[in-house]
């Protein structure tokens, strides 16, 4: 069995799989469902995700359980980039929602606002609150017997943080799935805070030593983790489901 299969099928067995997902509240817990992204260069952000807005029928149609859109605020890799996200209870269920809609087949009010990257499902490792912020994304590279500790650490990061007093953050460890080259050997983190504002004040903590959740990142660190990119983006939901 090739070293990947077995990496993502041991990940299945360590992480059961739960059909709990985020129904019309923002704040609910996603346990290991699944979502898909439609990564695109948009020519005038606002203007498009205004016109989804306005136009639901798209994600009514492929059964999304919530959708949304991340805005690329700083490590830009091309102009206008984004992804248009929806969360599904699982891999099957996001997997069908892919086949019924083909982004290139878009009506030309869609089409004329973007240029299709790529598309990709994820799959959650760890209970992640589906409540879109200001959020801190990586792509790691990571070897598979270390990815257990490594989100375990994530997950105590999490709760020393809000401990901390932060108890709007909250993080997410995803595995890429069918995302071709472009996330074939990566785990996504998501750091999550309310706000700009939120997301500075964890920073200024760490680096001025008050930070009482700096051992639980600093452990993270013997993980052995790689990073490969390091982004800000603005995310928010407008679609609750049917």
């Amino acid at each position: 069995m090739k070293p990947f299969i077995t990496f993502f099928f041991s990940l299945v067995f360590l992480f059961p799989v739960s059909s709990a997902v985020a129904d019309n509240h923002p704040s609910e817990m996603v346990n290991h469902g699944a979502f898909s992204t439609l990564m695109v260069a948009a020519r005038d952000v606002d203007k498009y995700v205004d016109t989804m807005k306005k136009n639901l029928e798209p994600f009514k149609a492929i059964n999304s359980d919530g959708a949304g859109v991340c805005v690329t605020m700083s490590g830009h890799e091309y102009f206008g980039q984004m992804m248009v996200w929806n969360a599904y209870g699982g891999v099957q269920a996001a997997l069908s929602g892919n086949a019924n809609y083909d982004p290139n087949q878009a009506p030309r009010k869609f089409a004329n606002l973007r240029e299709v990257k790529y598309s990709v499902t994820w799959k959650p490792l760890k209970p992640f609150r589906l409540d879109p912020g200001y959020e801190r994304v990586q792509r790691v590279e990571i070897s598979p017997e270390n990815t257990p500790a490594f989100v375990a650490g994530m997950s105590a990061l999490e709760k020393a943080i809000q401990d901390g007093g932060h108890e709007d953050f909250f993080n997410g460890v995803f595995v890429p799935i069918g995302g071709g080259s472009h996330e074939a050997t990566t785990l996504m983190i998501r750091s999550v805070a309310r706000d700009e504002a939120a997301m500075g004040a964890l920073f200024d903590e760490y680096f001025s030593g008050t930070a009482t959740w700096a051992s639980a990142f600093d452990s993270l660190q013997q993980a052995g983790a790689t990073i490969i990119s390091d982004n800000f983006e603005k995310c928010e939901q407008f679609y609750f489901g049917d």
